[in-house]
């Protein structure tokens, strides 16, 4: 049913896709990038046709299962700034990170999980169907860093585990997110978050689809005496979300590099990225660099113009 309502969707004929699911872990850019910790991280990025199918699925069929309102990641509506905000008044976080988390999440247990939810919907799906959508989604048997479909994926396979922490959370008068691996809890007053390390590997017990572990290297308890960041946005101790000194003194190196004509498009696209992320962040930074460089360069800035603008400059 699924592989012939794409067809008809996309006008791609069924042996077509059964060809590009067949050799899907073959249609991959392999490269890394390197870690801020430290090392390199390894990107699986699929070719723009094996992408294109990978979002269809996602809304045809993975956007239908449940996605607990703590998983602020990849959804509309919510972010990185959501996910800082709803920690912005609380004093004390505790930060735990899962080890190899994309890819810790097998072809096996993705299927069972589409497997049972489908069945819970009434949703109609063949063994060739679910055979379809492993390939499609997953490379050599997990998913990857790099494909669209992953964080969808591991967000609705992450309900209950999210829903048992929440709850945990909320009993205690504690506030819990996760986004993707990172997951923060803070509490409003000392020694309540004692004991969550025990919460959160109880919560993963008896879930067949999760297989997660801890990396206990990157387990960080945070306090309002200083700065928290909360994925990448720092908590000031007057409770207003930034985006750091570091950060801002980056965005104007750039922008000065920019002025001078001394920059390249890769960097030049990085500042319009990073650029974006800290007036999301900070909106009044926006006015205190268009008083420094000029509106019609920060406008620039914002626009989503792909040309390289030189000229200007």
């Amino acid at each position: 049913m699924l592989i012939e309502l794409l067809s008809k969707t996309s006008n791609i004929p069924e042996s077509k896709l059964l060809s590009l699911s067949s050799t899907a872990s073959r249609r991959y850019k392999i490269y890394t990038i390197p870690k801020r910790t430290g090392g390199d991280r390894l990107i699986e990025h699929p070719s723009r046709e094996l992408k294109a199918i990978q979002r269809w699925i996602v809304q045809a069929l993975f956007a239908r299962f449940p996605v607990h309102e703590a998983a602020t990641a990849y959804r509309k509506g919510t972010g990185i700034r959501e996910n800082a905000e709803r920690h912005r008044q609380t004093k004390f976080t505790n930060r735990y990170d899962f080890s190899s988390f994309f890819p810790s999440f097998s072809q096996g247990r993705v299927l069972c999980y589409v497997s049972e939810q489908s069945k819970n919907l009434g949703i109609e799906l063949t063994q060739r169907d679910l055979d379809f959508v492993g390939n499609i989604v997953c490379r050599n048997g997990r998913l990857t860093i790099g494909a669209p479909s992953s964080p969808a994926i591991t967000n609705t396979m992450m309900f209950e585990f999210d829903r048992r922490v929440h709850e945990a959370c909320q009993s205690r008068e504690l506030v819990y997110t996760r986004y993707a691996d990172d997951i923060f809890v803070s509490s409003f007053g000392p020694g309540k978050l004692e004991g969550m390390e025990k919460i959160i590997l109880q919560s993963k017990r008896d879930i067949p689809h999760l297989r997660l572990q801890l990396n206990h290297q990157k387990t960080a308890c945070l306090s309002k005496k200083y700065s928290r960041k909360v994925t990448g946005v720092v908590i000031t101790p007057q409770h207003t979300l930034s985006v750091g000194r570091d950060r801002k003194r980056e965005i104007k190196a750039l922008i000065h590099q920019w002025v001078k004509g001394d920059i390249d498009h890769e960097k030049f696209y990085y500042l319009k990225g990073l650029f974006a992320f800290a007036i999301d962040i900070e909106p009044e930074l926006e006015m205190r660099l268009m008083s420094k460089y000029g509106q019609t360069r920060i406008e620039l800035l914002r626009s989503v113009d792909p040309d390289f603008p030189i000229g200007i400059i």
